[in-house]
């Protein structure tokens, strides 16, 4: 397996960080990175919030159990999508660039907490997001707890997620 493969297999969620700031122009960096996601047309139909607040990061790790980390990262962004700069594809083109993102992030010794946070009410009234913009995700991001273990990952075998040429055709058959 190439090392590219290598580090997608190998990239895991992080929700324990270091006490030490992640720089604002490293993230820019990253940023940068995704807005060369793949999306229809070059619209670019996202925004990132960057939460360095300490109020607001407490309050948006209270939204539920699994939003806790954002609390004592470095750092969160909030992954925002604009409907109506792509009408048609504005949510595949934004998780794409939320993708590149937290790839590009890895591949500079950050680690990413992926928060479900879609659509979330008290998340869109803290962070000001206008009603007429999706909130997409939150992230925590910072330098990896060395002593932070993830969980080891374990998959589907690929012939239990494929089906050829029609919904449930498990078996390949030639022309």
């Amino acid at each position: 397996m190439n090392e590219i493969l290598e580090f997608l297999i190998k990239r895991r969620s992080v929700r324990s960080f270091q006490n030490k700031p992640v720089p604002v122009e490293l993230v820019k960096e990253l940023i940068y990175v995704a807005n060369h996601a793949p999306n229809s047309m070059n619209r670019e139909p996202w925004k990132f919030i960057i939460i360095t607040d300490e109020e607001i990061k407490e309050r948006l790790s209270k939204l539920h159990k699994g939003a806790s980390h954002i609390a004592k990262a470095p750092m969160g962004i909030a992954v925002v999508a604009e409907p109506d700069v792509s009408p048609h594809t504005w949510m595949v083109d934004t998780v794409n660039a939320v993708m590149y993102f937290v790839l590009a992030a890895y591949s500079v010794g950050l680690g990413v907490g992926w928060i479900a946070a879609y659509e979330n009410a008290e998340a869109k009234e803290i962070l000001k997001i206008p009603k007429d913009k999706v909130l997409i995700t939150l992230l925590s991001i910072g330098y990896p707890d060395p002593d932070y273990k993830p969980n080891p990952k374990t998959v589907k075998n690929p012939d239990e997620v494929i089906f050829y040429n029609y919904w449930e055709v498990k078996n390949q058959t030639s022309p």
